[in-house]
Order: C-alpha cells, then structure tokens, then sequence
C-alpha cells in the first residue's frame, strides 16, 4: 500500500472523528499493510469501541460470497485513503453489516477498520467477531516409528484432540483405515531417504469422529545430531477434497444417467476425436464412431453432419438434424441427431435418438394424407392443391386431363365391389405407363406429370409446362389411344377399358384449380354424351384464342 491516496490526511481525519463520534462502542480493529489484523496501536482515542480478536482478517469474519467485496474494499482503500463495503458476517449471515477502511497509516502506522450497521448503530446481541477460527497449518515432530513427540498449538485446534491425547500416539492410529497402505509406502519412501521430502494426502480423524483431509509433507530429519526426528507439515485441504469428491460423484452420477439414456450420447474433442460414448451410441454405431461421425451415415445425410459439428465448434451454434445411418446389422434407420457446443475445449456432444419407427409412421401417414390408398395415386386434396400451385406460378401452360369410366357402376354391381377395385387399380397403373411415356410422344419430357383419383371412378392427369391447346389435346389423345389398348380379366370376364376423357387448359394467373378442373370436367361430360361406347375425348377451347 505504497500509493499516494486520492483523499487527504485532513478530510480521512474528519472522516474517522465523525464515526467515532457517531458510533461509540461500535466494533474496530487495526489492519497491517498485509491485510492481516494487528494490535491496536494504543494511540488510537477508542471511545468504548470492542476491538476485533481471535480472527486473522476480515475473510474469516464474513461469508465467502462477500470475499470479494472484501477484497475491493482493501483496493479502493490503498487507492482512494477510504472506503467501505456492506457484507454478512459469517455468525449471522442473513444479517448485514458496513466496513468502514480509514488508511491512518500516518498518524496510527495501521489502517482502521469500525463495523457498524445500516441504522449506524453498535451491532446487537449477536457479536460480528465471534466465529471460531480453525487452523488450517499445523507442525507436529514424530520420531522414526511415526509416534508424536512433539505438536505445535495450530494441531489440537485442528484436530480437536489436546496436546497431551496427541503426543505420544501413532499417528497410523489416526489415519482412516483405507488410507493405512499409502501412508505406510510414503513413510518408508521417505525412511529410505535421509533428508529428503514426501507429501501424501491422507484422512485424520477429528476428535468428534469425523475425518478431515490433510495433506502432510514428512520432512526426514532423523539423521539431525541435535534433534533428530521427522517434521510433519500438515494443511487441511478437506474443502478442495470434498469438491474433488463432489465433483467426481457428479460425474459418475451423469454418467450413470447417460448409461442408462435410451439415446446415444457421443462427446467429440475439437479434433473431432470421440472422448466419449455411452452404451447406446456403441449399440447403434459399433466401432465407426470411434473413427467418424461421417463413416456411420449415409452418402445422402453425410455431408450435412460434418458442416454442423464444425458449426459448433467454431461458432458455438446448435443443430438438430435428422439423418441415416447403416445399422451394425446392415439395415438403414433413421436418427435424430442433436449437436450442442461445451464450453472450453471440451468439444461437442452429440445425442442420437433412433427414431426409424417414428420415421415410418410419419412416413405412412404422409403417404394416406396424400395418396389414394386403392390405387396409388394422389388424392383429391392433393391433386387439386397442385394444379392451385402451379396456376400461382409463372412458368408454362398447364393441362388438367379428367378421365371418367364408363360402365364402371354396371361393372361394380355386376362382378362386385373386389372387381371394381381391381380395374381401379388397374387403370391407375395405366395412366402411369402412360404418362411416363408422354416424353416420348410430345414436345416437352413429363417427367412432373401427376395422376390423381379425384373419387369414385374419376382420374385427373395433371401435365405441366404445355404451351397451348394443341399440345394439350396431343396429350389428352395419347392417353386415350393407350388406354384403348387396356383390359384385364375380372374372374370369367375380359372387360376393356373405356372411359370418357376432358381436357382443359391454362396459363398461370388465368383461374383458379376448381376453374380449370370443372372446364375439364365440363368437356369430358361433352364426351360422354357422345356415347361411342369406347373412348371420347374432348378439349376444352376457352383458352384456344389465347
């Protein structure tokens, strides 16, 4: 505290005599330049102040969460010549108290330290000073068969035990018995080494029973002429022991529930090494994961985790991806992987969920919600949100193709409702083959055509990118020159294919779905009435002038 205070010896003289002036009897103690308490100069006017004893500083005397307001209080002190600070004494730590820090080097050689309270009066029944301080440093001397000569008064504070229960006595006596086999390799270590030095860390009994960790360094004195004998230091480092032990029981803990997780937990290092894998994740994905990520998922999904993992690595961003990935038993399932950055080098960890089932089921009630179950085809919804699709665009014409059957109800009631559905699927299968080989017979390739059962027995073909009526009718016109050519034997009977077939036409913007699909409705009733018998077709021409 060499510095040059900000506030002057005048203004932290008036600063002093208005505190003792306003808290007489209130709590005080003097402060060396180490920070460690120091007699009282006898100096000091003392107006039936208590002075502070029995501590070494005001760290022992309030709760560890205000250490640190401790410490910037004795910072701002050597800076500014006074300060103060609010903290909890540690015998009542639900109260609080004030610090005031007068820098009186100049006049007293300490810095002094009053206590008061908020109101500014003494404090009550409950005394600011009266913690008992435990040493945390002993001395003990011990011969050469580990019996104590000799201990220091810091020892029996410690331990609990009085000097006259301690010397004469092994200390293996007061060793936890798991920790008999390592103080007996230290000591003979150090035994074999005159002069020389062994620390260990071992569980002392206290007197009340319970044990505290002390890590003693044995100083191998025996062979000193005048005193010969062994010095043992002795710290108590039972807290940092008990947060190893806390810390190791959270960890076996988490690993413990990570075991037992039905999903695969995976750490990976900043070297995208795998440091960790529960169980689970060896279940789904044997070896490979120990080498790559990458090497257990899919062609398709693979390039996806990499760019995700280094993701969290580098920018600290989550991801939650859903990929494939080749089971042990060679099957391909489906995972949901969620990456999650760990702070400092810690990594990444990764959890793996195997939701192949769900993947199923949301698969197959895609595929309900969208196609028609008897023939395979897209369902009306579908279909009709199509056409609505592509009219908002602005790409080419579209030409919707309405296929109704003829005789179907005399066929259904006739041979029943099992033939009925077979020549239902059975023309869904046509109108695939028949539309995949549009490409073939017109200008565009159709490879997005769509086939829709809009209910009953009414099909809707949907062609996209059709320049006009013209090619549009082409279409219409090989459909039905291919389904002419369809029949199939429903138990004893051959029945052909016939039907009745509309096409209409439109550009994007021009109408809506419903619009378009009742001109081509409209134009396959025109052919119905026609009544060939086979086939009819006819266009719809609104659009024909455009």
């Amino acid at each position: 505290m060499a510095h040059e205070a900000s506030i002057d010896v005048a203004d932290r003289d008036m600063v002093l005599d208005t505190l003792f002036a306003q808290h007489p009897g209130a709590m005080i103690v003097a402060v060396g330049d180490n920070g460690l308490f120091t007699p009282m100069p006898a100096d000091v006017p003392l107006q039936g102040h208590h002075v502070i004893s029995g501590a070494p500083s005001a760290m022992e005397l309030v709760v560890p969460d205000d250490h640190v307001t401790v410490i910037d209080a004795w910072e701002r002190v050597a800076r500014d010549g006074v300060s103060n600070a609010i903290v909890h004494p540690v015998t009542a730590p639900d109260e609080t108290v004030r610090l005031h820090f007068i820098d009186t080097r100049y006049r007293y050689g300490v810095v002094l330290c009053l206590v008061t309270d908020f109101t500014g009066q003494v404090l009550g029944s409950k005394r600011f000073d009266e913690v008992e301080v435990v040493p945390r440093v002993g001395v003990v001397r011990k011969d050469g068969v580990a019996v104590i000569t000799t201990v220091d008064e810091a020892t029996p504070k410690m331990l609990g035990w009085t000097p006259d229960e301690l010397i004469g006595r092994r200390t293996l006596d007061l060793l936890h018995p798991d920790d008999h086999q390592r103080a007996i390799e230290s000591w003979m270590d150090m035994l074999a080494n005159p002069g020389a030095a062994r620390r260990v860390r071992l569980r002392h009994r206290h007197r009340d029973g319970h044990y505290l960790w002390l890590e003693i360094t044995n100083h191998n004195q025996l062979d000193n002429a005048e005193q010969p004998g062994v010095i043992a230091e002795m710290l108590n480092v039972s807290d940092e022991m008990a947060a190893q032990e806390a810390l190791a029981a959270n960890e076996q803990l988490l690993r413990r529930l990570t075991e037992a997780l039905p999903v695969g937990v995976v750490q990976v290092d900043p070297e995208l090494r795998i440091t960790y894998q529960n169980e689970r994740a060896v279940e789904m994905f044997g070896d490979r994961l120990g080498t790559s990520l990458d090497a257990t998922t899919t062609t398709r999904d693979g390039p996806t985790v990499m760019p995700a993992l280094l993701a969290a690595l580098r920018d600290d961003v989550d991801s939650d991806l859903e990929v494939a990935y080749r089971a042990q038993d060679g099957e391909l399932r489906r995972t949901m992987v969620n990456i999650r950055p760990l702070d400092g080098q810690a990594g990444v960890v990764v959890c793996a969920t195997d939701i192949t089932e769900s993947a199923r089921l949301r698969e197959e009630l895609r595929q309900l919600a969208t196609y028609d179950a008897l023939t395979g085809c897209l369902n009306r919804v579908s279909v009709l949100a199509a056409v609505e699709e592509d009219l908002d665009g602005d790409g080419d014409g579209i030409a919707v193709v309405f296929l109704d059957l003829n005789e179907f109800k005399e066929i259904n009631d006739g041979l029943g409702h099992a033939a009925g559905d077979a020549l239902l699927r059975y023309v869904g299968t046509e109108l695939r083959t028949a539309v995949a080989s549009l490409g073939d017979k017109s200008a565009a390739a159709r490879e997005t055509d769509l086939i829709g059962r809009l209910g009953g027995d009414e099909f809707l073909v949907v062609a996209r990118g059709v320049a006009g009526p013209a090619e549009a009718r082409q279409i219409g016109e090989h459909i039905a020159r291919h389904l002419a050519g369809c029949g199939l034997d429903l138990g004893d009977r051959r029945v052909q294919v016939r039907a009745s077939i509309g096409v209409a036409w439109a550009r994007p913007g021009d109408m809506d779905a419903d619009a378009l699909v009742a001109r081509a409705d409209t134009a396959m009733y025109q052919a119905k009435r026609q009544r060939t018998g086979r086939l009819a077709l006819v266009v719809s021409a609104t659009h024909a002038a455009a």
